[in-house]
């Protein structure tokens, strides 16, 4: 039987400033994206962490060999307001990722640049002044893993979120095909925090 891959709107991350380094570097990082050359001055560039690798409150999770390949898709992709992506166009690009480790929990933290436009400016300062901190990854992938029996959860009797013996049942998100996009949303479900600058 051939089963068609999801597509996810991952609700989750939160979204926090943060400047890395001298200027110099940064402006080039974000030229890469961009038709004409921007100033520093052109834009605000804040950090997130977009997803990790535990189990949230949709009872899902990534492995870690999955946020490699997220950290990798995601420079180039666009920053969205509630994964809206057929009202309304992007407010922001991610031009740059990294994993980042904090014990076992392992996040991918990209950076995105917002132009500092009219348009903008509400955006930006909701943003600065932490009103507008949560966000979630809109994704494709091929896969859900049964954490209870190893097959794929759309196949077993097992149920995300109910306990089997000691265990609690959730997924495992294999075969990412795609970051759609990244989204500021009301309330995510991962449950993380700003990025300390």
């Amino acid at each position: 039987m051939q089963l068609e891959p999801f597509v996810f709107r991952h609700e989750g991350a939160v979204f926090g400033a943060r400047f890395r380094g001298p200027d110099e570097p940064l402006v080039a990082d974000v030229n890469r994206f961009t038709l004409r050359e921007l100033g520093r001055d052109e834009f605000a560039v804040f950090s997130m962490d977009l997803c990790h690798n535990q189990v949230d409150r949709h009872f899902s999770r990534f492995p870690e060999r999955e946020l490699e390949r997220i950290n990798e898709m995601a420079p180039g992709r666009p920053l969205m307001e509630r994964h809206d992506l057929r009202g309304s166009l992007p407010r922001g690009t991610f031009f740059r990722s990294e994993l980042h480790r904090d014990g076992e929990r392992v996040s991918v933290r990209p950076d995105v640049y917002v132009l500092r436009t009219q348009e903008n400016a509400d955006f930006i300062l909701n943003i600065e002044g932490g009103v507008y901190r949560e966000t979630s990854i809109g994704f494709a992938f091929q896969r859900p893993e049964c954490s209870v029996c190893k097959k794929d959860i759309r196949t077993c009797n097992h149920v995300p979120g109910r306990n089997y013996g000691d265990e609690r049942c959730h997924y495992v998100m294999h075969d990412v095909l795609e970051v759609i996009e990244g989204s500021v949303v009301s309330s995510g479900s991962q449950g993380t925090w700003f990025v300390a600058q």
